[in-house]
Parts: C-alpha cells; sequence; structure tokens
C-alpha cells in the first residue's frame, strides 16, 4: 500500500520567513548589502571585476585542458587580482559576498546535518566537516 507522506511545508515556510526577516533587519547584514549596491551602481568597478573573473574562467579552463600557463599570463593575472582588492568598492564587495555565501552555507549545513542525526545539531557537530577546525574557528561558531 502506497501512503503519501507530506511534510508540513507551511509551517516550515513560516520559520523560514521569521529567519529572513531577522537576516533583512540585521545591522550587519544591511551594511554588507549597501556594499555590494554601492560596487553594483559603480560601472568602473564592475568592469573590472567582470573582466577579471572572465581571464579567471579562462586560465582555470587552461589549466583543465592541462595547457601550461605562460609566466606571462600568470603575472598580469596575479597583478589583476592585486587591483581587485586595492580597489575599495571591489574589495568591499568580495567580502559582503564572501560573508553571504559562508552564511547560506552555515545555513545549509545545519539543515543537512540536522536530517543526517535525525535532531538538531550540538555545537561544534556541523561547520567542522568544512572547514576542518574542528569546532574551534571563530569565523563561524
Amino acid at each position: 500500500m502506497n501512503t503519501i507522506v507530506k511534510m508540513d511545508k507551511q509551517a516550515i515556510m513560516l520559520k523560514m520567513e521569521e529567519l529572513c526577516s531577522v537576516l533583512l533587519q540585521d545591522e550587519g547584514y544591511r551594511e554588507m548589502r549597501e556594499m555590494i549596491d554601492q560596487f553594483a551602481a559603480d560601472e568602473q568597478a564592475t568592469s573590472q571585476y567582470e573582466q577579471f573573473m572572465e581571464k579567471h574562467q579562462a586560465l582555470e579552463e587552461k589549466e583543465r585542458q592541462n595547457i601550461e600557463l605562460l609566466t606571462s599570463e600568470m603575472q598580469v593575472y596575479e597583478q589583476e587580482e592585486r587591483a581587485l582588492y586595492d580597489h575599495p568598492l571591489i574589495r568591499r564587495f568580495m567580502y559582503a559576498q564572501r560573508e553571504f555565501s559562508l552564511m547560506h552555507q552555515q545555513i545549509s549545513q545545519y539543515f543537512t546535518k540536522s536530517v543526517e542525526l535525525n535532531r538538531l545539531p550540538k555545537p561544534g557537530e556541523v561547520y567542522k566537516e568544512a572547514c576542518g577546525c574542528g569546532g574551534n574557528c571563530s569565523s563561524h561558531h
């Protein structure tokens, strides 16, 4: 006999709305969102970043194809990478992007670990696999 089992998605989505509401009201979130908006509004910064990312992908593709990178290519790449960090709007954008990505990863890992353990994870059970810190990493514990 096949029985259709469903979770109470409405209750889960209400809690998701609550979580996202807390996020949207967080001062740190608002500051990081402003970093992204300032970057996006600056044509020179976005163009510089996009050109670097295209070069990054092209070099990665060469590596995947086992094509040896020229020393001159690597030097130009490293100069352009340093230039990203020298540009305040790009540097702040990359920081905010990394923080949002980390938050997304942590939420996903918490969900996955809860299902895996069939209970809420204890402190240190979730993130230690991701960074290898054994639960002692101050960046996300």
